[in-house]
């Protein structure tokens, strides 16, 4: 478990998903997987982590996809973050999950 550490979201595709909802645009919505939060945050009451919801969302042409950035650090917050992208320009490998060194 960590320090200072906190699990961050974007809600960048609830808010697009929503916003498409109220006015009638066709989306996709995919979950891409799941990842654990090692944050104070992400403790739950029987000792388990809260686990996060990784997605794909597909609007027209674009598509957005969530990644979990994950630092080594222990006072450093993790962050699921959006990444937009043309259809076209989609990136075939995904991961879901990285991780960057910042000792």
């Amino acid at each position: 478990m960590s320090y200072n550490k906190n699990t961050i979201r974007s809600e960048k595709i609830d808010t697009i998903t929503s916003l498409c909802r109220s006015l009638n645009i066709p989306y996709k919505l995919t979950i891409l997987g799941k990842v654990e939060g090692y944050g104070l945050n992400d403790e739950t009451y029987d000792d388990t982590l809260k686990k996060y919801k990784i997605q794909r969302l597909e609007v027209g042409d674009d598509v957005y996809l969530e990644q979990m950035i994950r630092t080594n650090d222990c006072d450093t917050d993790d962050v699921i973050v959006c990444k937009k992208f043309k259809k076209s320009d989609e990136p075939k490998r995904w991961k879901i999950e990285k991780t960057i060194e910042n000792s």
